[in-house]
């Protein structure tokens, strides 16, 4: 038998997320409003939001990445106006006025909520050091919940990791270029990112740890109308990262071209 199709507004609250829930909300929207269309239902970006807002209420906390990486490509940045490129909700939230967002301008979130303010006042230079939004989260028992997309996808979180277990294979790179502020006001600034190291060939295989923060009860997969769902809880997730990138040469999280005995040596 056919299972009746759920909406997407109703999403947040078969996830059973409660009232004060630190929620880091990644999705494919194209997924979203493909199966909505194919059930009658037009799709709203705004209505989305909202529908997650109702199911944590203002003692929740919202964030929606808006990254984007023209400070590290082209050397400038625009806090009001330069749009995320890390999917449509993230520009959705930019337009909001309910919203504001992070300063680092590589890593930036869209944020609603209790800890507004506190996330959107951070001096963080490195993307994912100890006084990050990633940093935070850990700290605040976030849960990601991923909309139509994946690990291999949407698990950025991984990056903090991997910098606070200090794998071999990146360093940390600084990037300077032009910083237009809130204000408009523009200055000259220098912001870090632990870049890989390009001669060893890493490729992500994030649905591998994926697979093992499910098998241990940090991440629980679900699916809606045909499209994948993921909640993962940040905090427990993160000792199961640190223990695969730390001690065990990142086999769940990589693959490399040539013996991981020899980057880890």
């Amino acid at each position: 038998m056919k299972k009746a199709y759920i909406s997407y507004k109703k999403i947040a609250s078969e996830l059973n997320l409660k009232p004060g829930d630190v929620i880091y909300l990644s999705s494919d929207v194209l997924a979203l409003a493909w199966t909505a269309g194919q059930n009658g239902e037009s799709f709203d970006a705004e209505e989305l939001i909202d529908s997650f807002q109702r199911q944590i209420t203002a003692e929740g906390t919202l964030l929606i990445p808006s990254f984007h990486f023209d400070f590290s490509n082209k050397g400038s940045y625009d806090y009001r106006n330069t749009p995320s490129s890390s999917g449509a909700l993230g520009n959705a939230a930019l337009r909001r006025e309910d919203f504001r967002r992070t300063r680092h301008p590589m890593h930036s979130f869209c944020v609603w909520g209790k800890g507004q303010k506190i996330l959107c006042e951070m001096e963080n230079l490195n993307s994912f050091g100890a006084d990050s939004p990633f940093a935070w989260m850990r700290e605040n028992h976030a849960v990601q919940v991923m909309l139509g997309t994946d690990y291999q996808r949407s698990m950025t979180f991984v990056h903090y990791v991997e910098y606070m277990a200090d794998v071999p294979y990146r360093f940390l790179k600084e990037f300077t270029g032009t910083y237009t502020e809130e204000n408009g006001r523009r200055t000259q600034r220098t912001y870090q990112y632990p870049a890989r190291k390009l001669e060893l060939g890493s490729v992500e295989k994030f649905n591998r740890v994926g697979r093992k923060l499910e098998e241990q009860g940090a991440a629980k997969s679900y699916e809606f109308n045909g499209i994948p769902v993921k909640k993962v809880m940040l905090a427990e997730s993160y000792p199961i990262i640190y223990e695969d990138a730390k001690y065990n040469m990142c086999r769940n999280l990589y693959d490399f071209n040539r013996d991981r005995e020899l980057i880890w040596k």
